[in-house]
């Protein structure tokens, strides 16, 4: 399963910057015309949609939450791809219950390293650190429970 929502994490990144770049297509044409070019057979489908769909239903509030963030940066010097990942993985956190908000910043700093700039990582994981204590501290998400250390 873990490798099956990976996929469908870099598909979404892949879908939602074909999506931006073509904002006079609707996101189903964009998604079926980049289906059918697309090579990867294993992903989450349902996993991928409800992502995709959430991420570009909720853009607006997305880009509010990442404004707030982003103290030392104007929104419009935040890369797009950096945007995306950002976008992407504050809806995760906030619309998919059943990750845990610790693997969806893991998996963002990941796509981070593999599609962004080699700086992004550090970003993206800055920023989900504190949007995550944001949805905290607004009780939209419970704080994890981290595990006790042994010894």
């Amino acid at each position: 399963m873990k490798k099956l929502r990976r996929n469908a994490r870099m598909l979404c990144i892949q879908h939602l910057y074909a999506y931006l770049q073509q904002q006079d297509e609707a996101l189903d044409d964009v998604i079926t015309r980049s289906m059918a070019l697309n090579e990867e057979t294993e992903f989450d489908e349902e996993f991928f949609r409800t992502l995709i769909y959430k991420t570009v239903s909720e853009l607006e509030h997305l880009d509010e939450r990442i404004k707030k963030r982003s103290r030392n940066w104007d929104f419009s010097r935040i890369t797009l791809m950096d945007k995306i990942i950002l976008r992407q993985s504050i809806a995760e956190m906030m619309y998919i219950e059943d990750v845990p908000p610790r693997v969806t910043i893991s998996e963002a700093i990941e796509l981070a390293k593999e599609f962004s700039t080699d700086e992004s990582h550090v970003f993206v994981n800055g920023m989900l650190d504190r949007i995550y204590k944001d949805l905290v501290e607004e009780g939209v998400l419970m704080p994890e429970i981290k595990p006790a250390k042994e010894g």
